[in-house]
C-alpha cells in the first residue's frame, strides 16, 4: 500500500509538501523524510499525534520514549487506515510547533522503492526560531542615559532651591520701620 501524505504550516501560508511513502515504513521513515524535504537537521526530539478530525490529538508516537512506542517501533500501516486521516508532526515540542498532515490518498496494490516528496510547493519554516537578542548598549547610548539622569537630578535640585508657598513670606507681616522710602534720589 502507498500512502500520499499532504503537510502544510501554520507558519508559511504558502507552503505544502506531498510526501510518498509505503505502508510497512515506520513513523522514523516519515520523520526522516520530512527533514530531509524541508531541509532541516536533527534539532531536538519529535513527536508524531495522530488526530482526528478536528485535529485532536488521540495517540502520541515520540521519537524516543519510555511509555509510548517509538518511531522506529510504529510503522503506518499500523494507524493509518483511512484518506482524510490527520496527524500533526511537532519538530519543536519546546515551542509548539510543527506541520498538519494529512493521508490524501492510499494507493492499494502500488509500491515505490524509496519514500520521496511527490510535490513541494515554498519555503519551509524555519527549524530554529532566531530570538531577538538584546542589542548592546553603544557609547552614545551610554552617554545619553547619563546625560538625561544629570538634567534630571538637576533639575530636581533647582526645583529644591524655590521656595514652596508654605515657604514665601506674607507682605503684611513685614515690618517696614527702618526702612528708608524716598521717591526721586
Amino acid at each position: 500500500m502507498l500512502y500520499t501524505i499532504t503537510a502544510v504550516s501554520p507558519e508559511v501560508e504558502d507552503f505544502i509538501i506531498e510526501l510518498q511513502i509505503e505502508s510497512d515504513a515506520t513513523f522514523a521513515d516519515l520523520h526522516k523524510l520530512i527533514r530531509t524535504t524541508c531541509d532541516w537537521q536533527p534539532y531536538k526530539d519529535s513527536i508524531f499525534y495522530i488526530c482526528d478530525h478536528r485535529w485532536r490529538r488521540e495517540r502520541k508516537i515520540p521519537e524516543r520514549g519510555f511509555e509510548d512506542d517509538t518511531m522506529e517501533e510504529v510503522e503506518l500501516g499500523d494507524l493509518l487506515e483511512d484518506e482524510g486521516q490527520r496527524l500533526q508532526y511537532v519538530f519543536d515540542p519546546s515551542e509548539g510547533r510543527g506541520l498538519l498532515l494529512e493521508v490524501t490518498r492510499i494507493a492499494y496494490g502500488k509500491h515505490i522503492d524509496e519514500p520521496r516528496c511527490k510535490r513541494k510547493h515554498g519555503e519551509a519554516p524555519q527549524l530554529i526560531i532566531e530570538k531577538e537578542t538584546p542589542k548592546a548598549p553603544t557609547t552614545d547610548d551610554i552617554l545619553a542615559q547619563l546625560n538625561a539622569a544629570a538634567l534630571a537630578e538637576a533639575q530636581d535640585e533647582e526645583d529644591d532651591l524655590e521656595p514652596t508657598d508654605d515657604e514665601l513670606f506674607d507682605i503684611e507681616e513685614l515690618d517696614l520701620e527702618g526702612f528708608d522710602f524716598s521717591e526721586g534720589e
